[in-house]
C-alpha cells in the first residue's frame, strides 16, 4: 500500500521555522512577552529527552526534539528582530549630524534617494539603515560605496503602518529624512556596488531611458528606475516576476555554465567551484536578494548531490534554501519577493508533472512551458492577491507565450551587456542586440491589461487554496474521488468568501475606509455601483490596490475633498470614472479624460444623498446610516453614525474613524482598512 505522503525531514524543519517566525509576529501584535513562554522550554526538553531513552523509536523522538528546537529558534529570532526594530536612541523628529556609507541608490517619481548603512548620528553609532530623499540640488554627487555626511531632522519608522508590517522592516531600514542641499560626499569603494553602477552606466549610455531601466531591472532585480506606469503594465500583464532575479535568471546562467564546463573534463570538485562561484558573484551584483539566494542555494544543493552521488530532490533543496535564508534573515518571511519566489518554485515542483499530462501530445518544450507557467501562476495567486490585491488572468497566456521568448532575450542581453562592460567598444552593438526587448516593451507599454485583473479573493481563502493545490500534487497519493472532493469543497468556500468580499449586503451598503501617508479614501459599494471619496494627496498605487482588492474597477463617481493640491493630484490617477464631484468653490478644475466635472453642493448618487458642508467636509445618507467625512481642521457636524476625520471635534457618533490620529480607537494607521456594512444599522465587519 502506498504511503499518503513521503515524509521529507528538511520540509518539516522548514515549516517549523516558518511557523515560529509567523507566530513571533502575533506575539508582537498582542504584546505577549516571549520570555515567559520560553521559560518552560528547558523543563519540557528534559521530559522529552528522558522519554526518548525509554522509547523504542528514539530517532523519531530526536526528530520531534529538533522540530521543536527549530520552531523555538524561529519564534525567538523573529521576535527579537521585530522587537529590536522599534528600539533606538534616536529621538523622532530631532536634528542630527549623520555620517554613513551609501549601500543603495535609486529614483522616485520626483527625486533621487539613497539608503545608508554604518550609521553614526552626532558621532554615536546607531543600528539599522536610513533612507534619505534628496532634493534636486543636494550637494556633492554620491553613489554606492561613497561616504556621506549631512545634517537633517530624522524620522523613525514604525514597525506597523496602516495595519501591515512596514515594508522596510525586512531590509532593516529604521529611519528616513530629507536632504536638500547640504550633503557632503567622499569617494568610497564598493566591490559589487561599483560593478552594478558600471553595468547601469553602460546600459544608459547606449540605450534609451525606458529600455535601459527595464534591462537593468531584468539583469540585477533593481526596479527603482522603471517608470511606475510601465511597472504597473508588467504587473497587470502577469510577468513582473522577470524583474526578480530568481530561478529563471540563475537557472539559465547555471545551465550555461554546466554545459560549458562539462566539455573540459575537469576534476569534479574544480568543476563544482567553477560552476558555483559565478552564481554567488552574480547574486552579489544583484544585492543578494532573497530570490537570488534561494536559487543559488538550490543550485548548490544540486551540485553537492552530484558530487556525493546522491539523488537530487528539488523539494528538499527548496526547503534547505528556505531554512538557510530564514536563519540568516528571519523577517524575509514577510517579504513579498521571498513569498512569491518560494511559492512559485514550490508549486512548480508539486504541480507541473500533473498539469503537463493533458498537454503530452504537444511538443515537449511547449507542454513543459505550459506546465511551468500554470503551476507557478497557481502557486503565486494567493500571494499576489494578499500583497497587491489582484492577479492577472492574462499572465497565464503571457507566461506561456512571452516567457520562453524572454528567456532567450535574457541570454542575449546578459551576454551582450557582459561583453560591453568588459570591452567598451563592443557597446556599439547594444542598440541592435536589445531590439527584441524593445519590441516586447513596446507591446506591454501600449497594451492595456487592466481588464485582465482578478481580485476579491481575500486572505481567509489562502490556506484552503493551498490545500486544494496539495490535493492536485503528484507528491500526495490520493484517489481521484478524494482529490475532486477537496477541490470542490475549497472552490465553494472561496466562492462564498469572494461574494462576501466583493458585494455589498443585500439592500444595503458597504463602506470601506482606507488610508496612506497624506490622506485617505472611502469607498461606498451598493447595488453594483462604486463611489470613491478621496482626501488630500494620495498614492495612486495604494488607491488602485485598494480598489482592486474590493473589486471596484469601474467607478460611477469620484468625490474630492481637500485643497487645490488634492484636486490637481487627481490627474495622476488612472481611474475608470464617469463623474467627478468637487465643491462649488473650485472653479479651475480641468476636465479629465472620459469624466464630467460636476459642481454641486447637494446631489444624489445611487440613492445616496450627498451634501458638501464645505470643500473639506461631506455627509452621505446611506439608508439609515449617516456618514460624515471631514478632511480639514474644522468639524461642521454634530451627529453622525460613522464619522471619519483626523480633526478634533464634538460630533456624536457610533463609530469614530481616523486616518492617522492614533488617539482615536479606530485609527487606520494602526488597524488597517476598516469595512462597515450598513443596512438598518451599521456594523463593523473588520
Amino acid at each position: 500500500m502506498k504511503r499518503l505522503i513521503n515524509i521529507r525531514i528538511p520540509l518539516i524543519f522548514a515549516f517549523s521555522l516558518i511557523a515560529g517566525i509567523a507566530l513571533s509576529r502575533l506575539f508582537i501584535n498582542f504584546n505577549i512577552n516571549l520570555f515567559y513562554i520560553i521559560a518552560v522550554v528547558p523543563f519540557t526538553a528534559v521530559i522529552v529527552v528522558i522519554t526518548a531513552f525509554f522509547h523504542k523509536s528514539r530517532i523519531k523522538i530526536l526528530i520531534v526534539i529538533f522540530i521543536a528546537l527549530i520552531f523555538i529558534l524561529g519564534l525567538t529570532g523573529g521576535y527579537v528582530k521585530l522587537k529590536h526594530y522599534g528600539t533606538s536612541s534616536i529621538v523622532d523628529g530631532a536634528s542630527y549630524t549623520v555620517s554613513a556609507v551609501v549601500c543603495e541608490k535609486g529614483e522616485t517619481q520626483n527625486s533621487e534617494y539613497i539608503i545608508l548603512k554604518n550609521l553614526h548620528a552626532d558621532g554615536e553609532k546607531i543600528n539599522g539603515k536610513m533612507i534619505v530623499y534628496l532634493g534636486k540640488t543636494y550637494g556633492d554627487f554620491c553613489d554606492i560605496g561613497y561616504k556621506v555626511e549631512f545634517t537633517a531632522e530624522i524620522s523613525r519608522k514604525d514597525l506597523f503602518t496602516f495595519g501591515k508590517l512596514n515594508n522596510y522592516v525586512q531590509s532593516n531600514v529604521k529611519y528616513s529624512c530629507f536632504v536638500i542641499n547640504n550633503l557632503k560626499a567622499e569617494y568610497g569603494f564598493s566591490f559589487f556596488g561599483s560593478i552594478r553602477s558600471h553595468i547601469r552606466d553602460t546600459l544608459y549610455d547606449n540605450l534609451d531611458g525606458d529600455t535601459a531601466a527595464i534591462a537593468f531591472a531584468m539583469l540585477t532585480g533593481n526596479t527603482q528606475d522603471v517608470d511606475e506606469g510601465a511597472m504597473q503594465n508588467f504587473r497587470y500583464g502577469g510577468i513582473a516576476h522577470i524583474f526578480a532575479v530568481s530561478g529563471l535568471h540563475i537557472g539559465i546562467v547555471y545551465a550555461a555554465l554546466f554545459r560549458i564546463l562539462k566539455k573540459f573534463n575537469l576534476n569534479k570538485y574544480v568543476n563544482a567551484i567553477l560552476c558555483l562561484s559565478p552564481l554567488f558573484f552574480y547574486a552579489g551584483i544583484c544585492g543578494f536578494t532573497m530570490s537570488s539566494l534561494r536559487a543559488v542555494v538550490m543550485c548548490t544543493v544540486s551540485v553537492l548531490a552530484r558530487l556525493t552521488h546522491k539523488k537530487y530532490d528539488s523539494l528538499n533543496a527548496l526547503s534547505l534554501s528556505v531554512i538557510i535564508i530564514l536563519l540568516i534573515t528571519p523577517l524575509s518571511l514577510f517579504s513579498a519577493g521571498f513569498q512569491l519566489s518560494v511559492c512559485a518554485t514550490g508549486s512548480i515542483i508539486l504541480l507541473s508533472k500533473n498539469i503537463v499530462r493533458p498537454f503530452k501530445k504537444l511538443p515537449r518544450n511547449i507542454s513543459s512551458a505550459i506546465g511551468v507557467s500554470l503551476s507557478a501562476q497557481a502557486g503565486t495567486m494567493p500571494v499576489m492577491l494578499s500583497c497587491f490585491g489582484y492577479l492577472s488572468w492574462a499572465g497565464l497566456l503571457m507566461n506561456i507565450i512571452i516567457l520562453p521568448i524572454l528567456s532567450v532575450v535574457f541570454v542575449v542581453i546578459f551576454i551582450s551587456t557582459l561583453i560591453a562592460s568588459v570591452i567598451p567598444p563592443f557597446a556599439v552593438v547594444l542598440p541592435y542586440a536589445f531590439l527584441p526587448l524593445q519590441l516586447i516593451i513596446s507591446i506591454f507599454l501600449n497594451t492595456s491589461f487592466e481588464k485582465a485583473v482578478i481580485s476579491g479573493l481575500g486572505a481567509a481563502a489562502l490556506l484552503p487554496f493551498y490545500i486544494a493545490l496539495l490535493a492536485l500534487s503528484d507528491k500526495i497519493n490520493l484517489k481521484l474521488k478524494y482529490r475532486l472532493t477537496a477541490i470542490i469543497c475549497v472552490t465553494i468556500f472561496i466562492c462564498v468568501n469572494v461574494l462576501s468580499n466583493v458585494f455589498a449586503p443585500l439592500n444595503g451598503y458597504k463602506i470601506i475606509v482606507s488610508a496612506n501617508y497624506g490622506g485617505g479614501v472611502i469607498l461606498i459599494k451598493s447595488k453594483g455601483e462604486n463611489i470613491l471619496i478621496v482626501t488630500e494627496n494620495l498614492s495612486p498605487t495604494k488607491t488602485q490596490s485598494m480598489l482592486n482588492e474590493y473589486y471596484a474597477f469601474d467607478l460611477s463617481a469620484v468625490i474630492i475633498l481637500g485643497g487645490e493640491d488634492c484636486v490637481s493630484s487627481y490627474g495622476g490617477f488612472e481611474l475608470n470614472c464617469k463623474n467627478l464631484y468637487v465643491y462649488y468653490g473650485y472653479i479651475n478644475v480641468q476636465p479629465y479624460k472620459n469624466c464630467t466635472v460636476n459642481y454641486e453642493s447637494r446631489f444624489i448618487l445611487n440613492e445616496i444623498e450627498f451634501a458638501f458642508a464645505d470643500g473639506y467636509s461631506l455627509t452621505a445618507k446611506c439608508g439609515n446610516t449617516q456618514l460624515g467625512i471631514c478632511a480639514g481642521d474644522y468639524v461642521p457636524f454634530e451627529n453622525c453614525d460613522l464619522f471619519v476625520s483626523d480633526a478634533d471635534g464634538d460630533c456624536e457618533n457610533i463609530y469614530r474613524v481616523s486616518f492617522e490620529n492614533r488617539n482615536i480607537e479606530y485609527c487606520i494607521y494602526d488597524c488597517g482598512d476598516l469595512v462597515f456594512n450598513c443596512g438598518n444599522e451599521i456594523k463593523l465587519k473588520k
